[in-house]
């Protein structure tokens, strides 16, 4: 499992919460944009604890090194691949919520036997929402909330 620190901003109380979480998983904590700070943030375990990797992506710096640790993941063994918790946030938890209940509407409209062009409507819906959450399809007001709540480097 891959986490990912902003190097700038350094660990955060949302980075906290989300480590709870998942701490006792094999994970590869990156670090990225070294490049524009003079020290490595303070983690809270040590390097013993989770493989660390500090990128630069920006600048193409460490992505060999990330490349390297995840294949070193890959071949140890260690992953497990089903009954995996996620970690997911509210604005992500909330489209899903809206896609399962356009899913819904749509069951209700075939069973009603609707014509097609209604079933779209709440189709559409669905495939919107779970865009939200895969990042194929975003929408203004998402971006806006992205970025007023996330450092992106100064």
């Amino acid at each position: 499992m891959l986490l990912t620190i902003d190097a700038v901003c350094g660990w955060t109380e949302g980075d906290s919460e989300i480590y709870e979480q998942v701490k006792h998983r094999q994970l590869i904590i990156i670090i990225n944009k070294i490049d524009l700070v003079k020290t490595t943030p303070k983690l809270p375990f040590s390097s013993e604890t989770h493989r660390i990797v500090t990128t630069a992506a920006a600048l193409d710096r460490g992505i060999e090194d990330l490349e390297t640790a995840i294949l070193d993941a890959v071949n140890s063994d260690n992953l497990q691949a089903e009954n995996l918790d996620l970690a997911i946030n509210q604005r992500q938890a909330a489209a899903i919520t809206k896609a399962k209940f356009c899913i819904e509407q749509c069951l209700v409209t075939i069973n009603n036997k609707l014509p097609l062009d209604f079933w779209t409507i709440d189709l559409r819906g669905a495939i919107q929402a779970l865009g939200e959450v895969t990042g194929e399809e975003v929408t203004e007001s998402v971006l806006d909330r992205i970025f007023s709540r996330f450092c992106i480097g100064k």
